[in-house]
């Protein structure tokens, strides 16, 4: 276990103790989930990079597929297991246990499944743990497989390992749109050079140079090109090491810890001040949480009915406008590629690469911004209808829009840990509805709209079926091929988003109004207490002082050194 997992473990231990009897809410699951996270480190690139290679000689066994055309068709994510097997996640969830040696076979079946988790008795994965790798699949591996595994693990990944051989030397605009996704979702990456024992040393020195100054060009930084030897398993250790799991595990928890207790410190002053008020002003603060019930139900059917016109309307049109301006963009590249021998293949894989780069990072961008929009509306609407609630907490209304908001951005590494430990989602209570649904807006808009254009496109460029003049092919581009596309997701797209929208609006709500009901208990137990005098006023309050005290200790000592 790391150090900082164990110093976040040992905090929820004793928050946990100190939480004993106690009237408050928290999440109990917080401390599983703290123990039995994993930190996925996707490994990418094209499939003639190497990466199966590299992975093979690091875990010390030829394992994991390799050959000259792609043979890595899922995802697969290597786990320590003294027991090897191999674990296939379906499309719906379920799994099917199996031997290691149905791989390679499982590969060739890849419809039939999501992702891979293969379990082996490696001491090289047991020494990096808990960092999990995940064989991806490579540039050149079917469409629909490769864009599902990105939709998959662009959300989840913890850091990502990017790989280009010395062979090709260069960074593909493809590449560059995949490392953008990747800074969309905050993650970040290693940039690995393979294949560098077929290339004397000054070849290799010059390749690196060159990769870091495009590097440096595009994301306005220095950034080191790592050389790696596929037959050196050592090297390969030394990377993952110096990426700091230490940092990434702070990085994926220390704002919800902070954020928890920053919630039951409100908590308890909001009790505090249940316990100084009379039984009349409690009664009246009840009251107006079920009115503020009511109102939310009146706000979400509001915005129910306004999500067309307000949201999902403006939103298909920006999605498409975006994308048209890429191909724009990107019409010398498309062009050149109508003068290959298999133009339509590479354009249709060309365009979609497009359109996935530009999905991803403008879905994330637009649905973060919704649902603030989303949660600040609710919130300012309760506050200014329940003025009885400020005698309690003055800002009772933006406490609720912050705890709602911070579960709606928790989408990364935590989801994974949701999904995969718990086998039902009512498992999972409320707050896996809340983070599936906005990881989600992402894969479930993002995956069905490239299988459609994997669908439609073919039909769209089939005229590419012979070698065009390169200033014929930008005509037909700008006046056929792009219009084409964006017919296609005019008709695609609204079914799709206004479902998304319909469930993030569902959560955003459902979320308020868990926290309500969150109060007016509150209220009701600690004023039964009073009533049945079970502790007197002054004893009520010091157990609540002490309990503050004792959090603010504990959050000192563990999160704020």
């Amino acid at each position: 276990m790391l150090n900082t997992q164990q110093q976040f473990t040992e905090y929820m231990q004793k928050l946990t103790t100190l939480m004993q009897g106690s009237e408050l809410a928290w999440d109990r699951a917080f401390l599983s989930q703290l123990e039995n996270t994993e930190l996925l480190l996707p490994v990418i690139g094209a499939f003639s990079a190497g990466k199966s290679t590299l992975l093979n000689t690091f875990l010390g066994m030829d394992i994991l597929p390799v050959g000259i055309a792609p043979e890595t068709e899922l995802a697969t994510e290597l786990h320590y297991g003294e027991n090897p097997w191999l674990q296939a996640i379906r499309h719906d969830g379920s799994e099917e246990r199996l031997p290691v040696e149905a791989l390679a076979e499982v590969n060739k079946n890849s419809a039939d499944y999501s992702h891979l988790r293969l379990h082996i008795d490696s001491p090289a994965l047991k020494a990096i743990a808990p960092l999990v790798l995940v064989d991806m699949p490579g540039y050149g591996s079917s469409l629909e497989n490769h864009n599902k595994a990105l939709a998959y693990y662009l959300p989840r990944g913890a850091h990502f390992i990017v790989v280009t051989s010395v062979e090709d030397g260069t960074v593909t605009q493809s590449m560059l749109r995949h490392l953008d996704s990747i800074k969309t979702f905050d993650s970040d990456f290693s940039f690995v050079l393979s294949k560098t024992n077929l290339r004397a040393p000054e070849q290799v020195q010059e390749v690196s140079g060159f990769l870091e100054e495009q590097l440096q060009l595009y994301f306005d930084k220095d950034m080191s090109v790592i050389p790696l030897d596929n037959k050196s398993a050592t090297a390969f250790y030394d990377t993952l090491v110096a990426i700091d799991p230490e940092r990434l595990f702070h990085n994926l928890f220390i704002d919800r810890l902070k954020d928890q207790n920053i919630d039951l410190l409100s908590q308890i002053n909001f009790a505090s001040n249940v316990v100084k008020n009379s039984k009349k002003d409690n009664d009246n603060a009840i009251v107006s949480l079920e009115q503020a019930l009511e109102d939310l139900l009146r706000q979400r059917n509001r915005t129910q009915q306004e999500l067309t016109w307000r949201y999902s309307g403006p939103l298909i049109t920006r999605i498409i406008n975006a994308i048209d301006s890429d191909l724009h963009n990107q019409l010398d590249r498309l062009a050149k590629l109508t003068a290959t021998s298999n133009a339509p293949s590479a354009l249709e894989r060309e365009i979609v690469d497009i359109m996935r780069s530009n999905l991803t990072n403008t879905l994330k961008r637009e649905m973060d911004q919704i649902s603030a929009e989303l949660v600040e509306e609710i919130a300012v609407s309760l506050a200014q209808s329940n003025n009885t609630m400020v005698a309690l907490d003055d800002n009772w209304a933006k406490n609720i829009a912050d705890k709602t908001e911070g579960k709606l951005k928790a989408v990364s590494g935590f989801v994974e840990t949701l999904s995969e430990k718990f086998p039902s989602k009512e498992g999972a209570g409320k707050a896996y509805r809340v983070l599936s649904s906005i990881l989600a807006i992402t894969t479930n808009v993002l995956n069905p709209v490239l299988e459609l254009a994997i669908v439609f496109l073919p039909d769209i460029i089939r005229f590419f079926s012979s070698l065009n003049a390169e200033e014929k092919a930008r005509d037909k581009l700008m006046n056929s091929v792009f219009p084409g596309i964006k017919s296609e997701l005019r008709k695609a797209l609204p079914e799709i988003v206004d479902e998304q929208l319909q469930t993030l609006l569902n959560n955003v709500s459902n979320e308020f109004e868990e926290q309500i009901n969150q109060q007016r208990t509150l209220i009701s137990t600690y004023q039964q207490e009073r009533e049945q005098q079970q502790a007197s006023i002054d004893q009520q309050l010091d157990a609540l002082q002490q309990l503050s005290l004792a959090l603010q200790a504990l959050a000192t000592t563990y999160l704020y050194r």
